[in-house]
């Protein structure tokens, strides 16, 4: 049997890792993404850390299913069907894997996050 263990994480400062939009999906502006990946179960298929972006608009596909916490920044993201959904510090939401959306990053965003993965995901 395998010893179960809790991962903590301190407080996180500086800069996070580059993470770019894929170049075809960028709408409008030149938003920068960054993120780490700070903890991650043992299969990696579930994993949390902090991800951020400046201001622009892209598209984005869900290949994950995707709980956020918005830590700051302001964000308007709309489905391909139309419903519009605003988020800002505090803000919690959830994106189902397959989910196409179009995001409009209108203050410096950054996140925390939790994604559920078909596959280990490993950056």
């Amino acid at each position: 049997m395998s010893e179960l263990a809790i991962q903590s994480v301190g407080a996180v400062t500086g800069e996070l890792s580059d993470m770019p939009i894929e170049p075809s999906w960028i709408e409008d502006g030149d938003p920068v993404a960054r993120g780490d990946v700070l903890v991650q179960s043992a299969d990696k298929l579930l994993s949390s850390g902090l991800w951020s972006c400046t201001t622009g608009k892209f598209r984005w596909e869900f290949g994950w299913d995707e709980f956020v916490h918005i830590l700051e920044g302001r964000v308007t993201i709309t489905e391909e069907g139309g419903a519009v959904h605003e988020l800002g510090p505090g803000d919690t939401a959830h994106f189902p894997l397959g989910l196409v959306s179009h995001w409009h990053v209108h203050e410096d965003v950054r996140k925390a996050f939790t994604i559920r993965t078909p596959e280990p995901f490993v950056l």
